[in-house]
């Protein structure tokens, strides 16, 4: 099973995303789009994880969401991954208080214990990837015009193992445990409280 941990969207978010991608899709420039209903902030990619392993793998995610209580993360301006010199990736980006990092550190802490190794994190949803060799000037300029624009804010009250099912029409995914904030046994932790803003 080819496994990411990862917080889902309300639809309202994933429309206004939506809304987004159908303009960007407007120009001509060769990106392969996500569909908006694939939107997601990752938070660990497990990759291959025998079906077998699951339940350790779910069992960590619930102790990695421990004193982790609900929060506000605001969606905001727009980018490309490495960088405009040889673009790959278009993101838009997320503004978080403390909790989304204490939250990442705890499920990387806890997967190290089961032998994935850590990564780098730059919280971010990824709306597409460029092809090789494509011209992205009529993509910078819009996206450059998009780089204070909020697409809404959204309160974070679970986070979820998914799984990624590639099919011909592409890649589906699918919640294989979702575990609310804060997981069940925890108090809050230092700094996890309130609204993004106040």
């Amino acid at each position: 099973m080819r496994l990411f941990v990862a917080i889902n969207f309300c639809p309202d978010l994933k429309k206004a995303l939506a809304g987004l991608l159908a303009e960007l899709r407007r120009l001509p420039v060769a990106v392969k789009w996500v569909p908006p209903e694939n939107i997601h902030l990752t938070l660990k990619f497990l990759g291959e994880v025998a079906p077998a392993g699951v339940e350790e793998v779910g069992a960590a995610l619930q102790r990695a969401a421990t004193g982790v209580d609900p929060w506000y993360l605001e969606v905001k301006g727009t980018g490309v991954f490495p960088g405009w010199r040889s673009p790959r990736v278009v993101w838009v980006g997320v503004e978080s208080e403390k909790p989304l990092y204490v939250l990442q550190q705890q499920v990387t802490r806890e997967y190290l214990g089961l032998g994935f190794p850590a990564d780098s994190f730059t919280p971010h949803l990824t709306l597409g990837r460029l092809r090789p060799g494509t011209d992205p000037g009529p993509l910078q300029d819009r996206l450059r015009g998009l780089a204070g624009v909020s697409w809404g804010r959204e309160k974070v009250t679970a986070v979820s193992l998914m799984e990624s099912t590639l099919t011909p029409r592409g890649a589906v995914y699918s919640p294989v445990l979702t575990v609310p904030l804060p997981a069940p046994g925890g108090g809050p932790l230092p700094g996890s409280e309130g609204p993004l803003g106040g």
